[in-house]
């Protein structure tokens, strides 16, 4: 018979879910990059995925009310951080610069939350967690260069790109804070909830005030709804349950770096959709990440 996995273990294996599911995120706000708006299409995202949410999560968002009271600043800073900003940050980025471009600065998140663990907050960041974290760098590197350095020579950065740098900024911080801002009573599902919730209402003003003069969101267009569907539903629900749950078990500093899956899923996912052959740099990069995951694991197991 085959032997069952380890209760503790599961942490590890639900924190792979959000890289992929993200991933395809990334693909698919790039596909539609040229008929969206990023506002728009972060509003209408979140609005779409708070409807399907809220019959699963409107009794016990009352039930647990007086706590969400309490802690009402504690979860609207996280919800401002992961519902309103990352993703319209995101989307803001992918009307300026590439897929790929877009990828490689959202690794650039392990990175800050190492920074800001240890010199913010004061926690303790060993040699191999440092060393994790470059190994799975590279691995990212070699994906996105295809082994090819020229290809990364000729990245040009623009302002998508800075888009995309206060973006990775955003979620390393909301990462971080989850630990310290979390109501630890609140269960998972009102929790995600009621984030949903505040994230949609904050970005409601902003979608009404225009700031970037968008046009609206053709929500009759077939390409578009079928995006808003996917990024609804798995990008934004589940991802987000993986998520939280995950960070809260095994912390930022190793959870971060999950992350640099996001670009090996994305190459995968040209391989299997597209057609695309599984390359020599698929296998180097992969096993770089794999083995930078591996050294900030064996590091968590210790603490």
């Amino acid at each position: 018979m085959p032997r069952k996995i380890d209760k503790k273990f599961y942490p590890y294996l639900i924190m792979v879910i959000p890289p992929l599911l993200w991933a395809g995120n990334f693909v698919v706000g790039r596909a539609i990059s040229d008929q969206h708006a990023p506002i728009g299409l972060s509003f209408w995202r979140w609005f779409l995925a708070s409807l399907i949410l809220l019959p699963f999560v409107l009794r016990p968002i009352w039930q647990q009310r007086q706590l969400i009271r309490q802690n009402f600043w504690r979860i609207f800073i996280l919800a401002v951080l992961s519902i309103s900003s990352f993703n319209s940050l995101a989307y803001i980025s992918l009307q300026y610069t590439t897929a790929t471009n877009a990828t490689l600065l959202n690794s650039f998140i392990p990175i800050f939350i190492l920074i800001i663990t240890g010199v913010v907050f004061k926690e303790k960041i060993s040699g191999k967690q440092i060393l994790g974290v470059l190994v799975s760098l590279f691995g990212v590197f070699v994906i996105l260069s295809r082994l090819d350095w020229q290809v990364l020579a000729e990245l040009k950065i623009n302002k998508g790109d800075l888009w995309m740098l206060l973006a990775a900024l955003d979620w390393a911080l909301y990462s971080i804070l989850l630990k310290y801002l979390r109501p630890a009573d609140l269960s998972p599902m009102p929790f995600l909830g009621i984030m949903m919730i505040i994230g949609t209402i904050v970005l409601l003003p902003v979608l009404l005030i225009n700031p970037f003069n968008e046009q609206p969101l053709p929500l009759n267009n077939d390409e578009v709804i079928k995006a808003l569907a996917y990024i609804a539903i798995f990008p934004s629900i589940i991802s987000y349950l993986a998520w939280n749950y995950g960070m809260q078990k095994i912390g930022a500093s190793t959870g971060g770096q999950y992350i640099h899956l996001m670009p090996l899923f994305g190459a995968l996912m040209a391989v299997v959709f597209l057609g695309e052959r599984i390359q020599a740099y698929h296998i180097v990069g992969g096993i770089s990440i794999a083995l930078g995951l591996w050294l900030s694991i064996q590091q968590h197991k210790k603490t």
